[in-house]
């Protein structure tokens, strides 16, 4: 790739024509590397020759099965290496793969296998008693495959006898590969669906500005769970450009950095609490880490304080991103030559919409906003869903004249980085003024005995809204309100200050630890 290429012509160069599904990815890396290792997982390997067998041993096994195109089957488990054959397996036989969050409670699971009409499940041995707890309210559910079982319900036997050759059916671009969850912060889980070429797209934009996934014996580390976008993503992404996929079922700050520098890793995501304890170890400096290309900074942005510390710790560039999971994915990105402690600004930002991808911001009545005018954030993307599986109204909501409306708060700097504020329902308005919680969270979070914070907005007969700062202390600390308000006001204009405080030991959460604020007003209202 040349510096005078554009963005589309960068896209261009990396596009496998013959790669129009997920499922054809391993049969690709196969006929042109078979001997070349495409998924490790502790000790196992598989190299794509095998991944390619898997997968379609796998997909022959669903066929026989008999489902209708476009079945629903599931998949409940920690990383392994058998999500790979499963997803490609799936996308063979023409079958759409509802991914389950492994921390859900059995009632959690019931609803989703219900609303996918999961007809199957692939389902890790740990967490079979959590389905069974759950089966007689399974409507649909036909068949539960143990993964890594060893009787007669298991993976292992369910494919026996099934041949390893393509099953010869007919996939389309347009047809659904996966249906991810959102997490539920607005009321029960919707299932996205995510075409085939909104998968491949994701990857070929991931590989855009992830060049170091194309060089010799490549590897990327899978660390956060499978069933979410961003880690799904990662992976595929470094399969379809021939590198190797490493899976990390759990580990520690200290067993991660190790598995980075012994088995050069050049794209690896972790949260900023993952990356602050790895720059406290003690022998970070002898460790080989000159093939760590870039670390994704998942999660919610890192300090400018501990980024220093790991730039000099770890001498590889940092990225963060913005997008979700009705997007496919990251939309914008804020890349290593901006991601640096001494960027300023920008290092708050979300960065630039890159690929095809494009951001707008816009008032409550539709029309552009200026740069720094906070307002909802608009996408508009090749990889935008399909749609709310079940859900036409809430789509149609959403997805306007092709634009996907976030319900996430924003501004665009005059350079066109993003910057996130909120959500939109979690605005406050109070006296006429739109208030967004994070940013006081953000100030009240640095208080020393404040260990975790939420703001939402309660019913004020004067104001409309008033706020009210829930605080979780720092263990064995106390502190009066009065100084928590003195505290921030030198930081926040006088209306952006709560009066109320109360604090709590938790809040509530949903399975992927998301702050449910919606709960949290409900129990204001009700109290």
């Amino acid at each position: 790739m040349t510096g005078q290429s554009t963005e589309a012509d960068r896209l261009r160069e990396i596009v496998h024509p013959d790669i129009r599904t997920l499922g054809d990815i391993p049969g690709f890396h196969a006929r042109a590397h078979p001997d070349r290792v495409a998924v490790k997982y502790g000790d196992i390997t598989q190299t794509f020759a095998q991944l390619d067998k898997a997968s379609n041993q796998l997909a022959n096994a669903l066929v026989a099965e008999g489902f209708a195109p476009q079945t629903r089957i599931a998949f409940l488990d920690r990383n392994s290496e058998s999500f790979f054959p499963i997803l490609f397996g799936a996308s063979r036989a023409n079958l759409t793969l509802a991914t389950i969050n492994f921390r859900l409670t059995p009632k959690e699971i019931a609803y989703i296998v219900n609303d996918s009409k999961t007809a199957l499940i692939f389902v890790g041995k740990e967490f079979v008693q959590n389905v069974e707890a759950a089966r007689d309210s399974l409507k649909h559910l036909k068949k539960i495959v143990v993964i890594d079982g060893d009787g007669e319900t298991s993976l292992k036997n369910w494919l026996a006898g099934h041949a390893d050759t393509p099953p010869g059916i007919d996939v389309s671009p347009a047809d659904t590969a996966v249906q991810m969850y959102t997490s539920g912060t607005t009321g029960h889980p919707k299932g996205v669906e995510l075409s085939q070429e909104c998968m491949i797209y994701s990857a070929v934009e991931g590989l855009s500005v992830w060049p170091a996934m194309f060089k010799p014996d490549s590897a990327v580390l899978g660390t956060m769970p499978l069933f979410h976008i961003a880690a799904a993503n990662l992976c595929i992404a470094g399969l379809y450009a021939g590198a190797r996929a490493e899976i990390l079922r759990e580990g520690t700050p200290r067993e991660i950095i190790h598995i980075i520098a012994d088995n050069g890793i050049a794209v690896v995501p972790l949260p900023a609490a993952v990356i602050h304890e790895i720059t406290k170890l003690p022998e970070i400096g002898d460790l080989d880490l000159s093939r760590l290309d870039t670390l994704l900074i998942a999660g919610s942005g890192i300090a400018v304080e501990l980024l220093k510390n790991a730039q000099q710790a770890l001498g590889c560039g940092f990225a963060l991103s913005y997008g979700m999971t009705e997007c496919c994915g990251g939309l914008t990105y804020l890349g290593p030559a901006d991601c640096t402690y001494d960027a300023g600004q920008k290092l708050h930002s979300a960065g630039r919409a890159f690929g095809n991808n494009k951001v707008r911001i816009v008032d409550t009545e539709g029309a552009d906003l200026p740069a720094g005018e906070i307002g909802e954030i608009l996408c508009l993307s090749d990889r935008i869903m399909t749609g709310y599986w079940g859900h036409p109204e809430a789509t149609a909501e959403v997805i306007r004249d092709g634009w996907y409306h976030s319900g996430d708060a924003g501004y665009l700097d005059k350079d066109g980085f993003l910057y996130v504020v909120d959500r939109i329902k979690d605005m406050v308005i109070s006296g006429g003024e739109n208030i967004y919680p994070v940013e006081i969270e953000n100030e009240l979070i640095k208080h020393p005995v404040v260990d975790d914070v939420a703001v939402i907005g309660v019913p004020d007969p004067k104001w409309g809204e008033s706020l009210l700062a829930c605080v979780i202390l720092k263990p064995g600390a106390s502190v009066p309100p009065a100084e928590l308000e003195t505290f921030l006001r030198d930081k926040l204009a006088g209306y952006k200050i709560p009066r109320r405080y109360q604090f709590v030991d938790a809040f509530p959460r949903n399975a992927t630890g998301k702050v449910l604020k919606r709960v949290m007003r409900a129990e204001q209202a009700g109290s």
